[in-house]
């Protein structure tokens, strides 16, 4: 009983933050199924995948049906094509590193990505869009699409926490932009990194369906809140949030 209810504040907690950042539900997925639910470094991060994939794609049919316009769904592919490729190579290294030292990268990236989304973006997008040349914007994003698939596949997180400071500091997408177009991305790179991994050893399916079921639910209450919340505050909630989960992943590894 203690397992199942544990599984569903879980789960509600990652659609939750999807719902309202865009990402970052994996970091908190990961680190409790490892350190709440008993789960290894491998199986976890097998389930996370899955969990923040299918929890992905219905925040972005819901994004879609109410807020169309917010994403943009030509970067979306490229980002999600790109890290298709990057994804393989993230899988094959995960296999090969030792667990500590896979959790120890992980921190030291979610820190390091926090502190660059507690600096406020430049410019917003539509004026962006004016100032930089679109040949260099698309090999941006192409490249930021490779990097972050290698990343989903490495850490087994669908990148959200990546894609989302990506877009607003490299691509100058506003938060809500920024958030919208992620979910796309999480759901394209998390799936696919999953189907690189079959057959998925460990992976534990009445427990990932608990946590399906329950992100759903999360979701779909933080797309409703994050209407009321401004940009700004989002990307604090966001940046703190993964600073926090940062220093707890990073200890737990040295120990």
């Amino acid at each position: 009983m203690e397992t199942l209810i544990l599984a569903l504040l879980v789960g509600a907690s990652t659609g939750l933050l999807l719902g309202l950042v865009g990402g970052g539900g994996s970091i908190l997925t990961v680190p409790a199924l490892i350190y709440l639910l008993g789960q290894r470094v491998g199986p976890a991060t097998t389930i996370s995948l899955a969990v923040v994939g299918l929890t992905a794609a219905f925040g972005s049919f819901q994004k879609y049906r109410r807020q169309r316009d917010s994403i943009r769904l030509d970067y979306a592919l490229v980002l999600a094509l790109l890290g298709l490729v990057g994804a393989q190579a993230g899988n094959w290294l995960n296999k090969t590193l030792p667990d500590k030292v896979t959790l120890g990268g992980f921190a030291v990236l979610m820190i390091a990505v926090a502190g660059l989304m507690l600096r406020p973006p430049k410019l917003g997008f539509v004026a962006s869009e004016k100032l930089v040349h679109v040949r260099a914007r698309w090999l941006r994003a192409g490249s930021i699409g490779l990097g972050l698939g290698f990343l989903t596949g490495l850490f087994g997180v669908g990148g959200g926490f990546l894609i989302v400071p990506a877009l607003v500091l490299l691509l100058d997408f506003p938060m809500r932009y920024a958030a919208a177009t992620s979910l796309v991305v999480i759901a394209l790179n998390s799936l696919s990194a999953l189907a690189g991994r079959w057959p998925l050893s460990g992976f534990d399916p009445y427990l990932a369906a608990t946590l399906v079921v329950t992100g759903i639910a999360g979701t779909w209450a933080g797309n409703k809140f994050a209407d009321r919340i401004p940009d700004k505050t989002l990307r604090k909630i966001f940046a703190w949030l993964v600073i926090g989960l940062g220093i707890y992943i990073g200890w737990q590894a040295l120990k």
